[in-house]
């Protein structure tokens, strides 16, 4: 089990499951999303993630026309997943926000053509110009989990 929270404390959570996968993603909406030059993501079972304490508030936002879900701290902003009914029972949660965040490694970098300049991307971990599918994702962190 892996807990989770926000900058302010004011929200936690409790990861109760094994990730599906996670990557860092450099693509410009990532980068607005995050603040920063990317935004990591891992890939859960909604079933596996619940609030412990606080309460989460949610916006919904068009991204190139898929309707997703932000979830985020109403007091200090701190995005903890996001989610889609066009992907039903999973989320992209912010691993960031973990207590511990040492266990988890990205397991590949998406849409490196919108990388900024200076960031130094590690050669042993797959790198995608655009977005792959998500099974090519999944495939890679079960590969790396039974290696």
């Amino acid at each position: 089990m892996y807990s989770g929270s926000c900058e302010c404390k004011s929200v936690r959570y409790q990861f109760q499951g094994e990730p599906l996968t996670c990557y860092a993603c450099h693509c410009t909406d990532c980068q607005t999303s995050s603040g920063s030059a990317f935004g990591l993501s891992m890939i859960v079972n909604d079933k596996d993630v619940e609030v412990t304490e606080g309460d989460i508030s949610v916006n919904t936002i068009d991204t190139n026309g898929i309707k997703v879900q932000k979830h985020y701290c109403a007091q200090c902003g701190t995005s903890f997943w996001f989610s889609a009914d066009e992907y039903p029972g999973i989320m992209a949660l912010k691993p960031g926000t973990f207590d511990d965040t040492s266990w988890f490694k990205p397991i590949a970098h998406l849409w490196v053509r919108s990388a900024q300049s200076w960031v130094m991307l590690d050669k042993f971990t797959p790198q995608y110009e655009k977005q792959p599918e998500i099974s090519e994702l999944i495939d890679l962190w079960a590969k790396k989990k039974n290696a």
